[in-house]
C-alpha cells in the first residue's frame, strides 16, 4: 500500500486513520487538519457545548496520537494535488494513495455579510464566538429550522433567550409535514417564534444587527443571527488536478473517484445510494463513521465493497431525541405504525413504490433499530 494520506482532520479523516491501524496497515500515513486542535466531535457544539461556558472541546480520541503512528500536521491547509504530491500551505506530502476528507462550511447567504452579530456554527472557533453572544444577548433569529437551526434554537431558549427561527419550507427538518409539525408545536410550546414559509430580505441595524427583515415586511427583533442554511463542500483546493467534484467529491459507492488512487469521505463525499437515485452527501456523524471505515478497509482490499450501510441520524432538542433512518423523501408516503406523533412517542414508516425508504421515531429506539433490516425492501 506505501503512503497514504488523509486531508481533513475532522471525524472521517481520524476514523479512517484509525480503521486503517486496525486493519493491519504498517505504511507511514499522514494526517493534515486546517484547525490548530486535534479532531473534537461537533455534535456537542450546538447543544451541551454552546450552553456552557466552561465546556472544552469534546476529543474525538481519548489515546495518545502516538500509538496510531501518524504524521499529524495541524494548522495546515491542502492546497492542490499534483501527481503523487499533496501540496500544502507549508510544503508537500508524497503519497501512494489520497483520502479527501475535508468536510464542508457554513453557507452564508450575501443579504448578511458585513454584518457584526451575524454567526454560522460549524468549527470550535464558531461556537466560542457564539457561546460569548449568546451570553451577552437578549434575542436571537435562527435562519433555517434543519437539525443545526432547530438544536441552537432550542439551546438558546435554555439559556433564557427570546428565540425566533426562521424557515422558508413548510415545516421544520426534510421529514415530511407530520415530524416537521409536531417539531414545529414543540419549539413553539417552549416559547420559539416559528416562521415557516417565510424569506429574508434584510438585516436592520447599523451595521451590528439589531433586527431580520422578512419578505411580508416583518421585522424580528435580534441581537444575535445565527445562520443555518446548507453547507459547502470543501473542494476548491482540487481545482485543476484531476479529481472530480460537484457539489462534493465524486465517486462510486466503494468511496473511489474516478481516479483509482484517490478515495472520498465523511460530508465532502458525493456517492450513488442504494436507497436514492443520483448520488447523495449525507452530511451527519454516522455518515463520516461509515464511509471513513468503508474507504479503509476498501484500501487494503483486493476486491473493494459498496457502501451498503443504512443512513442514520438523531437530533436532541428540549431532552427529546428524534432518531431517523434510510433516506425518504418528504414526499414519500408516511405511516405512523406505533404511537401517535402529537403524543410525542411513536414509530413511523416512508415508502415509495411499495418499497421503504425510511423511518422516523421519538421515544421508541428499539423499534426503529429492528425496522434498519426493513429498509430498501418491499
Amino acid at each position: 500500500m506505501g503512503r497514504i494520506a488523509v486531508v481533513g482532520a475532522g471525524l472521517a479523516g481520524l476514523r479512517t486513520v484509525e480503521r486503517l491501524r486496525r486493519l493491519g496497515h504498517a505504511g507511514p500515513v499522514t494526517l493534515v487538519g486546517a484547525e490548530e486542535h486535534p479532531p473534537y466531535d461537533r455534535p456537542p457544539l450546538s447543544k451541551a457545548v454552546l450552553a456552557s461556558p466552561e465546556a472544552a472541546r469534546p476529543p474525538l480520541r481519548e489515546e495518545d496520537y502516538a500509538a496510531l503512528d501518524v504524521d499529524l500536521r495541524l494548522g495546515t491547509h491542502a492546497t492542490g494535488v499534483d501527481g503523487h504530491r499533496l501540496l500544502l500551505s507549508s510544503g508537500e506530502v508524497e503519497f501512494d494513495r489520497l483520502v479527501v476528507a475535508t468536510g464542508v462550511r457554513p453557507r452564508r447567504p450575501a443579504v448578511f455579510d458585513g454584518w457584526s452579530g451575524v454567526h454560522v456554527l460549524r468549527d470550535w472557533a464558531d461556537c466560542v464566538g457564539l457561546r460569548t453572544a449568546l451570553a451577552a444577548g437578549r434575542s436571537l433569529v435562527v435562519v433555517g429550522a434543519g437539525v443545526l437551526g432547530c438544536e441552537v434554537a432550542a439551546t438558546a431558549r435554555g439559556l433564557g433567550l427570546d428565540v425566533s427561527v426562521v424557515e422558508r419550507l413548510a415545516h421544520p427538518l426534510p421529514l415530511g409535514p407530520a415530524v416537521g409539525a409536531h417539531l414545529a408545536a414543540l419549539h413553539r410550546a417552549n416559547g420559539v417564534t416559528l416562521r415557516c414559509g417565510a424569506e429574508v430580505t434584510g438585516l436592520k441595524g447599523d451595521g451590528r444587527v439589531a433586527g431580520v427583515e422578512l419578505a411580508d415586511g416583518t421585522v424580528l427583533p435580534a441581537d444575535v443571527v445565527v445562520v443555518a442554511v446548507g453547507s459547502t463542500p470543501n473542494t476548491e483546493w482540487l481545482s485543476g488536478s484531476d479529481v472530480p467534484v460537484d457539489d462534493g467529491v465524486l465517486c462510486d459507492r466503494t468511496g473511489r473517484t474516478a481516479r483509482p488512487d484517490v478515495w472520498a469521505a465523511g460530508d465532502v463525499a458525493r456517492m450513488p445510494h442504494p436507497w436514492r437515485a443520483g448520488t447523495v452527501r449525507f452530511e451527519h456523524w454516522t455518515g463520516a463513521v461509515d464511509t471513513a471505515g468503508l474507504v479503509a478497509a476498501n484500501l487494503l482490499a483486493d476486491e473493494p465493497k459498496p457502501l451498503a450501510a443504512v443512513p442514520y441520524f438523531w437530533t436532541d432538542q428540549y431532552g427529546l431525541r428524534l432518531q431517523a433512518i434510510g433516506l425518504p423523501d418528504p414526499a414519500d408516503e408516511f405511516e405512523v405504525v406505533q404511537g401517535a406523533v402529537e403524543d410525542g412517542k411513536f414509530l413511523a414508516h416512508y415508502r415509495r413504490d411499495g418499497v421503504l425508504t425510511g423511518a422516523a421515531a421519538m421515544g421508541m429506539p428499539g423499534p426503529l433499530a429492528k425496522t434498519r433490516r426493513l429498509i430498501g425492501t418491499g
